[in-house]
Parts: C-alpha cells; sequence; structure tokens
C-alpha cells in the first residue's frame, strides 16, 4: 500500500508533491484536502518522494472515521512517540485527543489500531506530526519525515526488508538511554535524517565485521551500498554528523563502563 516514488501523475493528481517537512501550521489547512483526498478510499496511506523531481519528504497519512468503513484497515487510534528535545513521550492520536494536534514526531514506532486490536505498525526516525478532524468528524493525520517510514507488520503491510535491522538499530538504542545519563538527551537532540545515517553505517559495520553475515545477505549489502552513497552526496553533512553522534554515544557507555 502507497504511493509509488516514480507515479509523479498521481502524486500531482492528489497534490501531495506540494506537502513538505515544514513545522505543522495550525493555521495553514491546505494539508488536510490533500491527505483527504490521498485516503478517499484508505485509511491509511504511505507516500514515498520522487527524488527525480526533487521530493524529500516521506509521508504516513492516516485517517480515523467516526464510523468505520469496512472496506480496508479502519484506524481508531495511532500511538507514537514525541519529545521535547530532551525525553521522549508517549503520544496518542484517537478521537479524544486536543486538536490540532501539530508537533515533533520521535524516532521510534508508529501503531495503527482499529476497533477490533488489529495492529498495522511503521518504525520511523523522526519528523514533524499534524492531525486535526474535519467537518465530518474524520480525523486526518499526517506524519512526515526526510527520512524513510518503514513498515514492520501488520494485517495491511507488507514488512521491509530493513525493517527487522531498524527494529534491532532502535533496540541498541533504547540500552544507554536505559542505563546511560546523558544518551536519553544526545538521541533526542539528533535530526531524523542524521539518525537514519547513523542507522546506514551500523549497517556496513556490522557487514564489514562479518563475512558470513555479509555472504549471506547480498541484498542488505546493496541496499546499504546504494542507501551509503545516496546520502553522503547530499551536501547537508549528516553522514558525517552520523559518524560524530556515534562518536559522542560511544563516549557515554564508555564513561558509564569506567
Amino acid at each position: 500500500m502507497g504511493i509509488p516514488a516514480g507515479d509523479l501523475a498521481t502524486r500531482r493528481r492528489y497534490g501531495l508533491e506540494t506537502m513538505t517537512a515544514d513545522p505543522p501550521s495550525t493555521s495553514d489547512n491546505r494539508w488536510l484536502e490533500l491527505a483527504a483526498t490521498a485516503l478517499i478510499k484508505l485509511g491509511f496511506d504511505l507516500v514515498v518522494p520522487d527524488r527525480t523531481h526533487g521530493n524529500t519528504v516521506s509521508h504516513l497519512l492516516v485517517a480515523i472515521r467516526p464510523t468505520p468503513t469496512l472496506e480496508h484497515f479502519d484506524p481508531e487510534s495511532i500511538d507514537y512517540w514525541t519529545t521535547d528535545g530532551a525525553r521522549g513521550h508517549a503520544g496518542r492520536i484517537d478521537p479524544d485527543a486536543r486538536f490540532p494536534v501539530a508537533g515533533v514526531l520521535a524516532w521510534g514506532s508508529i501503531l495503527l489500531t482499529d476497533r477490533i486490536g488489529v495492529h498495522n505498525e511503521f518504525l520511523t526516525f523522526g519528523g514533524l506530526v499534524r492531525a486535526q478532524p474535519t467537518q465530518d468528524g474524520t480525523i486526518l493525520c499526517d506524519f512526515s519525515s526526510p527520512a524513510p517510514f518503514l513498515r514492520s507488520s501488520g494485517h495491511s503491510l507488507e514488512p521491509d526488508p530493513v525493517g527487522a535491522e531498524a527494529e534491532s538499530f532502535f533496540a541498541r538504542l533504547k540500552v544507554p538511554i536505559d542505563f546511560v545519563p546523558g544518551s536519553e538527551s544526545l538521541i533526542s537532540r539528533t535530526a531524523p535524517l542524521v539518525l537514519y545515517c547513523a542507522f546506514i553505517q551500523t549497517i556496513r559495520e556490522r557487514l564489514a565485521q562479518s563475512s558470513g553475515f555479509r555472504n549471506a545477505n547480498h541484498w542488505l549489502v546493496e541496499w546499504s551500498t546504494h542507501e551509503a552513497s545516496r546520502v553522503q552526496a547530499a551536501p547537508d553533512g549528516n553522514w558525517d554528523a552520523a559518524t560524530e553522534f556515534r562518536t559522542q554515544l560511544s563516549a557515554l557507555e564508555a564513561s558509564a563502563r569506567d
């Protein structure tokens, strides 16, 4: 499920090429019309950026309707993580939430749940979130990020091949957060693309260290090589920032062991 990256005609028809990762605005509601058009027959949709035309922002769009359509997956609540720049906090969007929602999306999972407890889960490296009810009572939500959203598991999803690697990466981040003072603040301040670059670097390091792992996962070698080349070509310094982030995190962990 999702609008393919190369389907520019579809993106233009939906108007999604105009949706960016700018800070959410509570006054500019043009995104509501775009999201409503994309979700007219869906409960959620993953919008992949068409990088060949300069688009760089991924979107996970979700509609929470007052009455289930029974024609597709009908989310009734969304659980995710947000951050105040120092600590992570659980966030939820459902009919009882305070609207409009406009804030920071932290790294971790985005869990969509329907009326009978069925889930669809995505993984994110962080970004922005906004949500607002429409006149018919439908709550439209836009999770946006300069880093990809990864399909994790669920009723309506085919998991991304690198989803398990991302889950492992996030699990390793949780260890210093629980035991090493300063780690949560460092990770919370890290920009989504820097965290994504750190993820790629971690995979490449594992591949370099183990010939067995490398030989058993040629597809991961190809994926990480391609993504590393793509993000390193960008003039934003995120790759170098990711290297520094990993160095700082390792120093905190070493200090805690001393």
